[in-house]
């Protein structure tokens, strides 16, 4: 083979090889796959070690939602004291996706978050969980005051630093250590977060709201300031 040949040859295989590596991978990974989106941002498959720890606490068997339905997400946050943090969540397959590009878009902004763990740290009793100022998303249980089963209980909604961002209805607060987060004008209210308190239109309001979710913050019954569902 004469030298000018093989060097085309050669310029061949190098093209080649810079398209198979600049090419676009795929944005459906297969089933079961574990999603790496940024450093310290992924979700993947419920596998065996967190099945063990949330099984007969946030999550009991039932004919509603699947585990393989589920996506265990890892992310990283700013605490209240400025920390990188880890966290870690359960959600619904459908918007694992969402989930990791708001917690990215979150941390660098950055926004404050207490605490980012699964429910079953408090034993999946929602209201331990909200008193300690937990951010958490699934948790297999039904509406406070009601049967019907919550959008956390298909892994469908979340609740962000749910202390200064209480559940109000009527008299009811929960948890019962955010009554200062009731007075929602920070002028006003009396709570030493009161800054971090999410307001219609700001920030994180946005970003759920581009995701396609609503707030309960918004609804006109009761007003559930820490939750987002879709």
């Amino acid at each position: 083979m004469g030298s000018a040949l093989k060097l085309v040859i050669a310029g061949i295989l190098s093209v080649t090889a810079a398209a198979s590596w600049f090419a676009p991978v795929s944005a459906a990974p297969a089933q079961g796959e574990t999603v790496y989106y940024k450093a310290g941002f992924s979700y993947g498959p419920v596998d065996a070690s967190v099945r063990s720890r949330i099984e007969g606490k946030s999550y009991r068997k039932n004919s509603n939602i699947a585990l393989d339905e589920l996506r265990y997400v890892r992310v990283l946050y700013c605490g209240f004291d400025g920390e990188t943090k880890a966290g870690e969540l359960i959600v619904n397959q459908e918007i694992a996706e969402d989930i990791v590009e708001i917690f990215y878009d979150l941390y660098q902004h950055p926004y404050p978050i207490q605490e980012i763990s699964l429910i079953d740290k408090y034993d999946a009793d929602d209201e331990r969980s909200m008193r300690a100022n937990n951010t958490s998303a699934f948790n297999y249980r039904p509406i406070s005051g009601s049967s019907t089963l919550s959008k956390h209980a298909y892994g469908m909604a979340i609740d962000i630093n749910p202390r200064i961002n209480p559940y109000v209805r009527g008299a009811e607060i929960q948890p019962e250590n955010g009554s200062a987060y009731t007075q929602r004008d920070p002028r006003k209210c009396e709570g030493k977060y009161r800054e971090q308190m999410i307001q219609k239109g700001d920030y994180v309001y946005r970003l759920f709201r581009e995701h396609g979710f609503t707030w309960g913050g918004d609804w006109a019954s009761l007003k559930d300031y820490q939750h987002f569902e879709k």
